[in-house]
């Protein structure tokens, strides 16, 4: 909107001094018309976008602070949780792939599934991706039977050491002391995982090929409440 509103003021300065100095041409008249029909257009795309964008903010705000329980689709959910990390990757290659099948439903809580997400997006980012600006997150989901549904979340980064891989979801456990990691990001996936969405969580991490998480959920959750721990917890920043 700044760049549309800096090249209008130009286009009206020039007509302003065409206009006074009395040399103003039809050519002129025309490709401010045409400038100014291609501004107005633009901001419409922007406003919608902007709206769509404030939309998928304010569900992803509402379903993480109350963690209640409702119907959802999975692929809406997860989209609408990937938009608000959108400026995580701002200014990187980073992609993030989605194949997860449409009208896929859950009967569970979609705010502990969102910060599941964002965890495992921001453990990504901040080790898996380190040194690179051009890494690949692939997030999938199947069903299995009626009752429940396999989530996996993958990323092309430099993987978990074996020697911690049987580590990580342990609480405080980090291998970024003193550079501001807090351990808990991984932690909480697995709290939430287990304890609230009723499902379980494991972990490959081949050597130079990456990390893989299989989340299996069922699709109608235990009748339970979010603890006040992994309620209130902010995303973590992982290992």
């Amino acid at each position: 909107a700044r760049v549309v509103a800096s090249v209008l003021a130009e286009q009206f300065r020039e007509f302003s001094e065409a206009v006074a100095s009395g040399h103003l041409r039809r050519s002129q008249v025309e490709t401010l018309l045409a400038r100014g029909q291609e501004a107005v257009d633009l901001l419409e795309r922007n406003t919608v976008r902007a709206a769509e964008l404030i939309g998928h903010f304010k569900q992803v705000a509402v379903d993480q602070s109350s963690a209640r329980r409702r119907l959802f689709d999975l692929r809406q959910t997860v989209r609408e949780m990937l938009v608000t990390l959108q400026p995580s990757f701002k200014h990187s290659r980073h992609r993030i792939e989605l194949d997860i099948p449409a009208k896929l439903e859950l009967d569970s809580y979609p705010g502990p599934l969102e910060q599941v997400i964002a965890n495992l997006v921001g453990n990504s980012l901040a080790h898996g991706f380190a040194g690179t600006d051009e890494g690949r997150i692939e997030i999938k989901a199947h069903t299995v039977g009626p009752d429940q549904v396999v989530l996996r979340y993958a990323d092309n980064g430099s993987g978990i050491p074996a020697a911690t891989l049987n580590r990580i979801f342990e609480p405080f456990f980090t291998t970024r002391l003193g550079q501001g990691g807090s351990g808990l990001g991984l932690y909480i996936v697995y709290n939430l995982v287990t304890a609230v969405l009723g499902g379980t969580i494991k972990v490959d991490s081949p050597p130079g090929r990456g990390t893989r998480f299989t989340l299996t959920l069922p699709r109608k959750a235990p009748d339970r409440a979010a603890s006040p721990e992994s309620e209130e917890s902010p995303p973590g920043d992982g290992l």
